[in-house]
């Protein structure tokens, strides 16, 4: 009797790993989250980099964490009373708008280059951040259910920070005009997550405010000097949790429903498998990753110990002290305790240098002193005066006493037939820094207009618009006459000799 051998039958195989994905949800949706919140990252590293530092250095650009908190509560509220939709797919059409909304992100990526002078204050780079997310979602998830989302999406445009920063100045500035827009936003945002109804949306809306308005004074009272970021993130924040937690609990003992989160099992996702759109996602974020942002916070910032910030200036002994006038509205753009002073001087002695008929030639010598100088690069000279419409010359640089550098640079006003030349230069005494700028205008007569300071921040907006479609030329001086070059100059070296020769006189005594 042969005894024949049987191999063994080989051991069934389990689900791979794609077939263990394909029946997880939560798995997939989490994996495509992470590819694009990655991608996103990567495409847009050195603008996070950029919002990092000015976080560090407490700019009104620290309300965009709440934003991001309360977004995302309101597509939490949107998902968990998400309902059925009609199985209705696209593919074509997804991959289609996707790679569209990708492109112009990447055009506005590049289109931020153009706006150097207020990168900081436009941000429109963060309006490509936005579109890259739209881009990217539409092309893992699909249009449908991008489109369901719609309200949290339109939420979500509030990290481009312009419409926030004009609300905040035109309200006045300061914490509690920051805090008041983001219970406002915080309000829209809970109407949102707990809109089952009109009525429950704006009771939930309702909730917020009233929340929010309490603990905003509450904190004013308790904790006046609190970080700007407390005022524009707690109220808000903690207001619109406790709107949603209410009304969350309130629909589910009403309905005797479950209270697991969602209340019912998750739909699954639209779109099966992702493929080739996910590597178009990946190139775009590759590609984007090598677009420069404007650079930023290079203005030299000299240090000189014991230096007296506050304005008005020491007035050298061969000029003239005429008016000194202060305005309280700065603190709007610089923070709490700043100040801004503008003084008329006048020359001790006229000279055929700087004049035909040797008559004393006035300037007017603007400083400002604050304790958060990059804010210097968030609200430029053009929010301080109106120069609306005006041209302005890029900057060159001169080197002036006690290596502090200047840096000088015309302005025309094409409606007044003027020029102006000023010279600007930054220093500090290791705690505030103060910002000295010295204005001259090619009008030698006793009664010459000089610009005087007015905060522009609505009529800025026109030519923010207009820079935007025409580009950089039409508000640049490309042929800049700095005439009075000499005596901006000079008379920077007397100011900054007379502000040093003070701190030596303090010593002495």
């Amino acid at each position: 009797m042969t005894v024949t051998d049987i191999a063994p039958a080989p051991a069934a195989r389990g689900p791979g790993f794609r077939e263990r994905l394909s029946g997880n949800t939560s798995a997939q949706i989490a994996l495509r989250w992470l590819l694009v919140l990655d991608a996103t990252i990567v495409a847009f590293w050195p603008t996070l980099g950029a919002l990092a530092i000015e976080m560090r250095a407490q700019t009104a650009i620290a309300y965009l964490p709440a934003v991001i908190l309360l977004v995302v509560i309101a597509a939490i509220g949107t998902s968990w009373r998400r309902g059925d939709e009609l199985p209705i797919r696209d593919r074509q059409t997804d991959v289609i708008v996707g790679i569209v909304v990708l492109i112009v992100s990447l055009t506005f990526t590049v289109m931020n280059l153009r706006y150097a002078t207020s990168y900081l204050t436009t941000h429109v780079d963060l309006l490509a951040l936005w579109m890259f997310l739209l881009g990217s979602c539409i092309l893992v998830f699909g249009l449908r259910p991008v489109a369901r989302y719609k309200w949290p999406w339109f939420l979500l445009l509030m990290i481009f920070p312009v419409p926030y920063r004009v609300a905040v100045l035109l309200l006045g500035g300061g914490p509690w005009a920051a805090g008041g827009v983001m219970i406002a936003f915080g309000a829209v945002a809970s109407g949102v997550a707990t809109g089952r109804t009109v009525r429950r949306g704006l009771f939930g809306a309702a909730i917020t405010t009233t929340v929010g308005v309490i603990t905003l004074v509450s904190l004013r009272h308790f904790h006046p000097s609190a970080p700007g970021w407390v005022y524009q993130t707690l109220p808000c924040v903690g207001a619109a949790l406790v709107a949603s937690a209410w009304l969350y609990v309130d629909y589910r003992r009403r309905h005797k429903d479950s209270w697991t989160p969602l209340g019912r099992d998750m739909i699954p996702v639209s779109v099966p498998r992702v493929g080739r759109p996910a590597w178009v996602i990946v190139v775009f974020a590759v590609g984007m990753f090598f677009i420069p942002i404007p650079s930023f916070g290079t203005t030299e910032n000299t240090e000189v110990p014991g230096l007296d910030t506050r304005p008005p200036l020491v007035v050298p002994s061969n000029w003239v002290a005429g008016d000194v006038n202060e305005y309280d509205w700065i603190t709007r753009l610089y923070g709490r305790g700043s100040i801004m002073t503008t003084q008329d001087l006048f020359q001790a002695k006229g000279s055929l240098a700087f004049d035909k008929f040797a008559r004393p030639r006035k300037v007017v010598v603007n400083a400002i002193e604050t304790r958060y100088p990059l804010r210097f690069d968030v609200y430029p000279f053009t929010f301080v005066y109106d120069l609306v419409g005006d041209r302005i010359s890029e900057t060159q640089p001169v080197a002036l006493p006690h290596g502090v550098t200047g840096h000088l640079q015309t302005v025309v006003d094409d409606q007044s037939y003027l020029t102006f030349n000023r010279i600007f230069w930054q220093w500090n005494n290791g705690t505030r820094t103060q910002r000295v700028t010295v204005i001259s205008v090619d009008n030698h007569d006793a009664d010459a207009e000089f610009p005087r300071p007015e905060m522009t921040v609505a009529r800025n907006l026109n030519t923010f618009v207009t820079v935007l479609f025409r580009g950089n030329s039409v508000t640049v001086d490309l042929e800049p006459q700095f005439k009075d070059r000499d005596l901006l100059v000079q008379t920077a070296g007397d100011l900054i000799d007379a502000q040093v020769d003070a701190i030596t006189e303090d010593d002495a005594r």
